[in-house]
């Protein structure tokens, strides 16, 4: 049973990667048709890395169905996620395909296989709650020194964002417990498809929805803090609007790439928010 769980997941996060990068108008984004703002990657890259990440993303699912410690998760996940991540550049030659979704969806897999393990509900925020749980502190552990104590070496993006306008990215949004995906992406997903949208469509929408909450890194460091928190939003929100059942008209997708071109704007963040809404939707769908 536990075997067949583990399997499950694994293929359930695998099926979640492909999803997100076949789903296709992006604005921005590496899809079936182009590759967005990026120089250095395309869809059958992202293929590739898909590929090579999916063997150990079963290693992170027994994390939870084993009952790992919420306590002891972090550090069995990290472990196996240092080998991702590994795998990842050998095979698409050290582009950075999928870092964030590693760090994402490596958690997810442990909420999930914990909440089989301890017979709670089946559900997409049981799951959520079970991995922000595992790095409760996190961000006060890896980020708040930072304003305690600058280090001498320069900052990270992630860093640099963190203290200049108090920007926890990735980090808060797991210790959270995935509010983007829960409260906004999820939702969208399903809203589009009981109103008949296609599983490319009611995608399209759950990014939208989840570009208009998640606190997107790679457009900060793309466009900046200030384009992000403005013209980005208002962007995004304004696509949203028109992109709606039972049409379905995917010409607000096309300006919006458009306009995010001239900036080199990549919404990458929410792409792999997006890739999380799926695992969870297959998740408790089961």
């Amino acid at each position: 049973m536990k075997s067949s769980e583990a399997e499950f997941l694994a293929t359930a996060a695998y099926e979640a990667s492909v999803r997100e990068v076949m789903t296709t108008p992006k604005p921005g984004l590496v899809d079936s048709e182009g590759s967005g703002c990026h120089d250095d990657m395309d869809c059958a890259l992202f293929l590739k890395s898909a590929r090579a990440l999916a063997p150990f993303w079963v290693r992170q699912a027994r994390a939870g169905l084993d009952g790992t410690p919420l306590e002891l998760a972090a550090a069995r996940l990290r472990a196996a996620g240092v080998e991702m991540e590994r795998a990842m550049a050998e095979a698409t030659g050290g582009v950075n395909t999928h870092k964030g979704l590693v760090y994402l969806m490596s958690l997810l897999l442990y909420g999930a296989g914990y909440a089989v393990f301890s017979g709670a509900p089946r559900s997409a925020e049981a799951a959520a709650d079970f991995a922000a749980l595992a790095v409760r502190g996190a961000v006060e552990r890896e980020l708040g020194a930072l304003l305690a104590e600058p280090p001498r070496r320069a900052l990270t993006n992630g860093e640099r964002l963190y203290v200049e306008h108090g920007v926890t990215g990735v980090r808060g949004e797991a210790e959270r417990g995935f509010p983007s995906v829960i409260n906004a992406g999820l939702p969208a997903l399903r809203r589009a498809l009981e109103s008949g949208a296609s599983f490319n469509d009611a995608g399209l929408a759950a990014l939208l929805s989840i570009m208009l909450v998640c606190e997107d890194s790679n457009v900060m460091h793309r466009a900046g803090y200030e384009y992000w928190r403005g013209e980005y939003l208002v962007l995004a929100a304004a696509a949203l609007r028109r992109f709606r059942a039972p049409s379905w008209n995917r010409a607000p997708l096309y300006e919006l790439e458009r306009k995010f071109m001239g900036r080199r704007v990549s919404p990458g963040g929410a792409a792999d928010l997006l890739s999380c809404t799926y695992f969870l939707h297959i998740f408790s769908s089961r």
